[in-house]
């Protein structure tokens, strides 16, 4: 009846960090609206302080959100502007993604969001999304029911089709395995750059003083919030990360504890990892959206500075065979090693794991929901055309990569941005603006960076003030890739 429109009903759920919080009591922001809790000390220290998870939300499951949910913290919006937080780096905002799917169904209200509070664990998130896309679908099927023109005789009724972002993949399976009558109701699920198998980068950012990094305010802050947090240890990767040279280990309690996590909070974590390692669950019409080529910490190696564990990423990861052996080097008899990039946080086997209709795409996690080729892919799901695929992406396949630092600059010194898969600089353009105030970009020239063995361009760029920056690499033939860089003043 509609070729350009979908019946169904729409979920927009989004990653980590995606979520704008609040203090339930006063109304405070407190994640998600003002940068300079990231950038001033003064207000940083209230505002991650009032994020730490207190023994109550620590706790909190699936059955906690069945009977007693938890309110000192709520999830207000979805992220409206432009954030940044060391290791995970930038994220964009959701608003491109719910304009596309408004513009392909019967009318905005069949698209609902669900923000939520990103620090608490993934199965209570998981049964508050069950319940909310319940409610959405009731109400949407009604809504269609009382349209003479939609009721069409013979046509199915609605479902749901879920489109979500990194973390927010996870908080859909979890919603989906709890209530299978909602997996029944369920269509599609589209996810992007989800790690279903964890991320590195999660240890990295439990990591951040052991590393002695800087501006040393705001790691010593982020590192004493993420500690407490169930849900950023539910991106704890379950596959075997921890290089010990002859060996490859999978990461245990005892290992996130040394690297700065905590112990009790990972042991659920990684025991959730390893039931999923058990009991395979598909999710309905599961189509995933992967982002590739972007240089991507895999794997960690430990290293010891003084007293303190270092977590030192690794852009390459493991081969396991079909009988779960690691593949070893016939000559060396050592794990052989293998660079299978990502988006810049998750790996290419993390987020393609459980679906063989994926398409990849050159673009960087946090960017993703903005990215056109991701949005024009789930237009087509939505109205249910076929998917388009990128070819080749077996690890090996070169295209666009940029590398930015994941934990910021600092103002006053310059920072080394990276472009990685391209012969050489023709033709390339590589830029940077203000993300906050849209100052014009600084056009950077970019040189073959000789501290590179992978024939890797480089360009340096020096801020002229503290503020949030998007680093733009254009090469005329595919989608730009971008990602944000914080620039804070230096440590007082």
């Amino acid at each position: 009846m509609f070729d350009d429109r979908t019946r169904d009903a729409c979920v927009v759920v989004p990653g980590i960090m995606g979520s704008v919080l609040e203090d339930a009591a006063t109304s405070r922001p407190l994640w998600g609206v003002n940068l300079s809790m990231l950038t001033d000390p003064l207000t940083g220290d209230g505002l991650l302080g009032a994020l730490h998870a207190n023994t109550q939300e620590q706790t909190a499951d699936a059955d906690t959100a069945q009977h007693a949910p938890l309110t000192r913290i709520r999830a207000t919006a979805l992220l409206a502007k432009p954030w940044w937080l060391p290791v995970f780096e930038g994220l964009d905002p959701y608003s491109d993604l719910h304009k596309t799917l408004t513009g392909v169904v019967l009318a905005p209200d069949a698209v609902a969001s669900f923000p939520y509070d990103w620090r608490l664990a993934v199965s209570y998130n998981g049964a508050l999304l069950a319940r909310a896309a319940r409610a959405h679908l009731t109400r949407w099927r009604e809504r269609v029911a009382a349209v003479p023109e939609w009721r069409t005789a013979g046509e199915r009724r609605p479902r749901l089709l879920f489109a979500a972002h990194s973390m927010g993949g996870l908080v859909v399976r979890a919603a989906l395995e709890q209530d299978p009558e909602l997996a029944a109701d369920t269509r599609a699920v589209v996810t992007v750059g989800t790690p279903f198998l964890g991320s590195a980068k999660s240890v990295l950012a439990f990591n951040l003083v052991n590393s002695q990094a800087k501006p040393t305010w705001v790691q010593r802050r982020l590192q004493a919030v993420s500690a407490t947090l169930p849900g950023l240890h539910d991106l704890l990767p379950g596959y075997r990360c921890l290089d010990l040279g002859p060996d490859v280990e999978r990461l245990t309690p005892g290992d996130v504890a040394r690297f700065g996590g905590n112990a009790d909070l990972a042991a659920r974590s990684l025991d959730e990892r390893a039931r999923f390692r058990r009991e395979v669950f598909a999710l309905p019409g599961h189509r995933a959206i992967v982002g590739e080529a972007q240089p991507t910490v895999q794997t960690l190696e430990e290293q010891r500075r003084a007293e303190l564990a270092v977590a030192a990423g690794r852009h390459y990861a493991f081969d396991i065979g079909d009988d779960l052996a690691l593949v070893r080097d016939p000559a060396t008899g050592i794990p052989a090693r293998r660079n299978t990039y990502g988006d810049g946080t998750v790996h290419t086997p993390s987020a393609q794991v459980g679906t063989g209709a994926v398409t990849y795409v050159f673009g960087q996690h946090g960017m993703l929901m903005r990215h056109d080729e991701v949005l024009r892919q789930i237009r087509r799901i939505a109205l249910e055309r076929p998917q388009g695929a990128h070819l080749g992406s077996d690890g090996t396949s070169i295209g666009p990569g940029l590398e930015t630092p994941h934990l910021g600059g600092t103002f006053g010194e310059p920072i080394t941005l990276t472009v990685t898969g391209l012969d050489n600089p023709a033709g390339v353009s590589l830029s940077v603006r203000s993300a906050t105030t849209g100052r014009p970009g600084h056009p950077l020239t970019l040189r073959r960076d000789p501290d590179r063995t992978d024939g890797a361009l480089s360009a340096r760029f020096t801020a002229d003030a503290p503020d949030l920056y998007r680093v733009v690499l254009e090469t005329g033939q595919h989608v730009p890739v971008s990602q944000l860089v914080l620039v804070t003043p230096p440590d007082a």
